[in-house]
């Protein structure tokens, strides 16, 4: 399916939603339950359920604009958690649903990155031989909150991919209206978005893909008390042009916009040795991006050292036992990280040293099956292993399914 089939399944599915008067998100959960809404999506979405695959309508959720006639697609938590095991899932118009933004005339408004993954994350990105004498250019990955800004009605709107009114969107929409002068003599100084409007660069059909960088954004990268947009794509949403760095870096010059740099390097090998450093360098990473538009994110190791150091937990590592990518994902990583990983791990799977309950026969009551009694046991351990205001029901959901996932195993 090309680009263009992929964005015209996805107006089709807007107007289904316009037309039975879908305005907020219960609106969507009424619409989504009924049967041939669900069929209708898997159609749009070229989704084909297999196995545990999770149903379509629960791996894309629209967003709607307070104000204007604006509706935004994006991919669910469930979609990012699940379809690693079932990479068939990513199906173009899924991949689309990014922040995307249509009007509520089915037009395309925003056009933002489809969803691209990290080295080694997909199938597509294991495997660096194909792309073996692409030409190629890395830029420094951001660590930020993505804005997407597109023009709409006369003004300049700013979202986040999965809401117009996250903190992130409100604050990029601050930050674009706010009257700043770059000279002091200057009596009526401009805002960004009046600024990026007289440019004459940022046409109706563009998209600006910037990194919002603000102390209210910060992930782990430190940037001080930095407050700007740093330009990091742009595309087109009539002709779907993807702007390469060179362009991109014009564009900037022309808006007033800081452009994210470009590695100078010309080899990915020389790439894979940089980024598997274990030191921390303050730097998230590399975003590869191919001639024909493909992007693949190659994060620093002492990034990802960082990152898990402050969301390792037993649900994280239950999550990677259960794709089978936790050998591969720790391997290159700070040993203090690895260690910690390593002893959630094993407190994991002690659960299988937890003893079949003794089970005493009372008088007219019916036999508990032990392996039942076993069942319960071992997930009570699971249940335990957090504090209580921490075994939620996702995290207990994640509990079961790594539980029978292990015993499968065992099994075999």
């Amino acid at each position: 399916m090309t680009k263009k089939d992929a964005i015209d399944c996805l107006k089709v599915f807007v107007k289904a939603l316009v037309q039975a008067r879908v305005k907020d998100d219960e609106g969507f959960r009424k619409w989504r339950s009924r049967p041939e809404n669900e069929a209708l999506m898997a159609r749009l979405f070229s989704y084909e359920r297999e196995g545990d695959m999770p149903a379509v309508t629960a791996v894309v959720k629209p967003f709607f604009h307070p104000e204007l006639p604006l509706i935004g697609l994006n991919y669910t938590p469930v979609a990012h958690n699940t379809l690693h095991k079932h990479h068939s899932g990513w199906t173009e118009p899924l991949r689309l649903c990014r922040g995307i933004v249509f009007s509520r005339r089915a037009a395309l408004v925003a056009l933002p990155f489809e969803k691209f993954f990290n080295y080694g994350e997909h199938a597509e990105t294991s495997d660096l031989s194909a792309y073996a004498g692409q030409p190629f250019s890395a830029t420094l990955k951001q660590d930020g909150h993505l804005a997407i800004i597109f023009r709409f009605q006369g003004k300049v709107v700013a979202t986040t991919r999965g809401s117009f009114l996250s903190s992130s969107s409100l604050l990029a929409n601050a930050m674009l209206s706010e009257s700043r002068s770059d000279n002091l003599s200057e009596s009526q100084p401009e805002s960004l978005a009046e600024k990026l409007l007289s440019s004459g660069a940022f046409g109706e059909d563009l998209t600006l893909l910037c990194e919002l960088i603000h102390p209210d954004t910060h992930v782990i990268v430190d940037y001080g008390d930095r407050q700007e947009f740093v330009l990091i794509g742009a595309r087109n949403r009539r002709t779907l042009e993807d702007y390469d760095w060179d362009r991109l870096s014009r564009l900037g010059e022309r808006l007033g916009l800081t452009v994210t740099s470009r590695w100078q390097g010309q080899n990915l090998d020389d790439l894979l040795a940089l980024v598997k450093q274990p030191q921390y360098s303050n730097e998230e990473g590399f975003v590869v991006r191919f001639a024909d538009g493909r992007r693949i994110k190659f994060k620093n190791a002492g990034y990802i050292s960082m990152m898990l150091g402050e969301k390792l937990n037993h649900r994280y590592v239950m999550l990677r036992l259960i794709d089978g990518s936790f050998e591969k994902r720790f391997a290159d990583l700070d040993g203090e990280v690895k260690a910690l990983a390593d002893k959630y791990r094993s407190e994991l799977m002690a659960v299988f040293s937890v003893p079949v309950p003794t089970v005493e026969a009372k008088p007219k009551k019916k036999l508990v099956d032990p392996a039942v009694a076993l069942k319960k046991a071992r997930l009570a351990y699971l249940y335990g292993l957090v504090p209580e205001e921490e075994s939620t029901p996702y995290y207990r959901g994640i509990c079961r399914q790594f539980l029978n996932h292990q015993e499968k195993q065992e099994n075999e």
